[in-house]
């Protein structure tokens, strides 16, 4: 008897030691208490639809396979926040910090404020919300609420050290810079790349400052490689390298400065989630990822609307799991759902640095 009780504790503490099994103890318990998310139209969780009324991600084919319908999400169904989100265990999608009702305890869980369109720098006269405003309506808004409820300066210390912080931006800025008809090897040149690592390092340094420890840094994918871009190629070429070259000139960027980062900001944590070498891989081999259709949009696109966007009220494609795209510039859910177990479970360098997202949520 006392044999089989001491193997039956020592089989435990293997297990407890064990990376696979901690990781799995991350998967299956909630050790956040909220998440935030900041960023583009990758992870805008219907932030759009209140600004205008009008969108198209507020109609179908958007949302035709998310549980409620279209919600102003740029994609089929969920986006990288949604699927997020569940892997961390919360009772409910984040809501989107400009529908009138995100306010007191619908918050605790976090709250999404990514907007379509936006940006790391703030360009005059969009209709979008800048990554500068997401930050300044935490700010302003949100930790206040935060602090009503909790009403202990410690407990909302804690709670925000334990939160992450989902950041996905970058790509519409480099959009912009490369948007010019003029083609050339480079198009974003080094200095305006680091200029824009410089801004965003700032706001992620303001975010800090107000309590965050836990960062998610989701790297600009390969967008020369998408159908609305891939329109404008030669028949000899497979995507628009200039652009991707931009992406991973940015992204190298900003995975090194992660350490740095890390040694200035105390008790700062990072992860790095290469996304444009997650989604390359997919579009260069998809079939051992199950996907089929990696050259054309799901949706049909509207020529005259801005974004590549799925023409309103149209049918998208009946398989959608195997299709890479959903409009002109956005991945399906399918894919989505992929890169974010990549952010979450790998254990790769080259695909999360310097860990995954479920190490991230267990730390402290």
């Amino acid at each position: 008897m006392a044999r089989t009780i001491l193997c039956f504790f020592f089989l435990c503490l293997v297990a407890l030691l064990h990376p696979s099994f901690s990781e799995a103890v991350t998967l299956g318990k909630r050790n956040v208490p909220a998440m935030f998310v900041f960023g583009d139209s990758i992870v805008d969780g219907g932030n759009n639809v209140f600004v205008d009324r009008n969108v198209t991600t507020r109609f179908l084919p958007y949302g035709i396979d998310f549980p409620t319908g279209p919600t102003g999400r740029f994609t089929n169904g969920k986006n990288p926040g949604d699927f997020m989100s569940q892997l961390l265990r919360f009772p409910r999608f984040l809501p989107a910090f400009m529908d009138p009702k995100t306010t007191g305890g619908m918050i605790l869980y976090g709250v999404n404020y990514a907007s379509g369109g936006s940006g790391i720098l703030d360009y005059p006269g969009s209709l979008f919300i800048s990554l500068s405003k997401q930050i300044k309506h935490f700010q302003t808004i949100t930790i206040p609420d935060l602090r009503t409820q909790f009403n202990n300066r410690q407990k909302l210390s804690s709670y925000l050290a334990k939160s992450i912080f989902v950041f996905n931006s970058g790509g519409n800025d480099c959009a912009q810079e490369c948007s010019g008809s003029v083609r050339k090897e480079k198009c974003a040149s080094d200095e305006f790349l680091e200029s824009l690592l410089a801004n965003f390092t700032h706001q992620l340094k303001i975010v800090y400052n107000l309590g965050a420890r836990k960062f998610v840094l989701f790297g600009v994918q390969a967008n020369g490689c998408n159908p609305q871009n891939k329109a404008t190629l030669l028949p000899t070429e497979k995507c628009r390298e200039d652009m991707n070259h931009a992406a991973i000139t940015f992204n190298s960027l900003l995975r090194s400065s992660i350490d740095g980062m890390k040694k200035s900001l105390q008790g700062s944590n990072f992860v790095f989630v290469n996304t444009y070498g997650i989604v390359r891989n997919v579009f260069d081999n998809p079939q051992p990822y199950g996907f089929k259709v990696v050259n054309q949009s799901c949706c049909t696109i509207s020529t005259g609307m801005r974004g590549g966007a799925c023409v309103q009220g149209s049918m998208p494609c009946k398989h959608r799991r195997t299709y890479m795209y959903y409009d002109g510039a956005h991945l399906t859910q399918a894919l989505y759902r992929h890169l974010v177990k990549k952010a979450y479970t790998s254990k790769l360098r080259t695909e999360v640095y310097p860990f995954n997202v479920a190490y991230l949520a267990g730390l402290p």
